[in-house]
């Protein structure tokens, strides 16, 4: 797997951690640990997927689609 830098992956970080706090009322350190333990986070992390060209907004979208369906490839902006 080629993963992606790290300062990609700390942008997304903060803003999909940022809007799971904010939509679920979730402290940050369970926000952080619920999205780095997803499918979503793994897709991120390689570069071969390309997930990393899209915004915060489409992954938290991926990750709700995860957490809901088991599949983040559920999400409408990536079928």
């Amino acid at each position: 797997m080629n993963r992606i830098d790290a300062r990609t992956l700390d942008f997304f970080d903060r803003n999909v951690v940022s809007l799971i706090i904010e939509k679920y009322e979730m402290n940050d350190k369970e926000a952080l640990y619920n999205f780095i333990n997803s499918e979503t986070y793994k897709m991120l992390c390689d570069k071969e997927t390309e997930v990393y060209t899209f915004s915060p907004y489409v992954l938290m979208d991926m990750w709700e689609n995860e957490k809901i369906t088991g599949e983040p490839r559920h999400s409408k902006y990536i079928r």
